[in-house]
């Protein structure tokens, strides 16, 4: 891909974005996610594999459906209400419509199944971006129209998607799938306290974004691509098996990690407002995810690759630096829960 195409695709999907997030139009906010979607396509099948083409294919036709019932939803409620305007959308059904697809978009339980496949498809900076750039838009028209929304379709697809989420990492191999089923899981955080406390969701949204970006930056920067893989970084890079093993313990939210912080707010959010029963799922169903986080950091920090040399350290000069941005953020993800008082 030439400098002209990267940078007007580049610019597309970051101008859409943020042209999303001011939009108070229906209309407008369609365009945008369309510009996104079709801007995103080539970056997923850039690698030129059949691969990269059946993730490309897999999530055009996902988005797709998403913004086409968009379009209906709004248009239907603009010919019964003779507005466009986002945020006082009143009729039920059209809420009810809209918040599904944005679901979709999203990849919340029960319309998750395209998220690992596209996921699996592309390359580690791709997933990177489909994982959390790409959720900024859904998740901006979600917190304009919050207080329009059904709680109790959220809160079951919250639930679904902790367990989906918890489940489908089980029987994983590869870290991109893995991390697919974790986005899946922390979608369901976000979306959880979306109607009660939006503010609360957007923190969620942007430390587990602060958390995902180390991990597949570490990722690419070791050409990592399954768990077995992972056990090499301790002996090659023991400063990346660091990085790796603040960020995953941080998205598991173990405390006196950052990633602590949203879990903390948001059971607390649930059990205030009577929800106990829901707040006890959620955290029973993310034991789950926990079991693959520490089975990860064990594979990292406690297992040593099969080698024929005696010696337990093998000694390599590092082939390139590691990026700057991965530093600032593991130590954000490590050091701000002492702000949480302040949230």
């Amino acid at each position: 891909m030439n400098l002209t195409s990267w940078s007007v695709i580049t610019t597309s999907i970051i101008m859409s974005t943020l042209l999303t997030t001011i939009a108070t139009h229906w209309l407008m906010v369609w365009v945008c996610l369309e510009i996104n979607t079709l801007s995103m396509i080539p970056v997923i099948s850039k690698p030129y594999h059949p691969r990269a083409t059946e993730a490309a294919t897999k999530y055009y036709l996902t988005q797709i459906t998403a913004s086409t019932t968009l379009l209906f939803a709004t248009t239907v409620n603009a010919m019964n209400t003779s507005n466009w305007e986002t945020h006082i959308t009143t009729d039920p059904m059209t809420t009810t419509i809209i918040t599904l697809t944005l679901m979709m978009k999203m990849a919340a339980a029960p319309f998750h199944f395209w998220l690992p496949e596209v996921t699996q498809g592309t390359t580690t900076l791709t997933a990177l971006a489909i994982l959390t750039w790409q959720k900024i838009a859904p998740l901006t028209v979600m917190l304009t129209t919050h207080n329009k929304m059904n709680q109790t379709l959220l809160l079951m697809s919250a639930i679904l998607s902790v367990i989906t989420g918890g489940l489908g990492s089980l029987n994983q191999t590869q870290l991109r799938k893995l991390m697919a089923f974790s986005s899946i899981a922390h979608t369901g955080w976000i979306i959880a306290t979306m109607t009660t406390s939006p503010k609360i969701s957007a923190l969620t949204f942007m430390i587990y974004t602060m958390a995902t970006a180390p991990i597949f930056l570490a990722i690419n920067h070791a050409s990592t691509t399954t768990i077995k893989d992972m056990s090499t970084m301790r002996t090659t890079s023991p400063h990346l098996m660091l990085v790796m093993v603040l960020t995953i313990l941080s998205l598991g939210g173990l405390p006196p990690l950052t990633g602590f912080m949203p879990k903390w707010l948001i059971l607390n959010k649930l059990t205030s407002t009577n929800m106990i029963i829901e707040a006890t799922t959620m955290a029973m169903a993310s034991m789950l995810s926990l079991f693959i986080y520490l089975k990860l950091t064990y594979m990292l920090a406690m297992t040593l690759p099969p080698h024929t040399t005696p010696m337990l350290m093998k000694w390599r000069t590092p082939h390139k630096k590691y990026p700057m941005p991965m530093a600032i953020l593991t130590v954000m993800t490590a050091l701000l829960l002492p702000l949480s008082p302040n949230m």
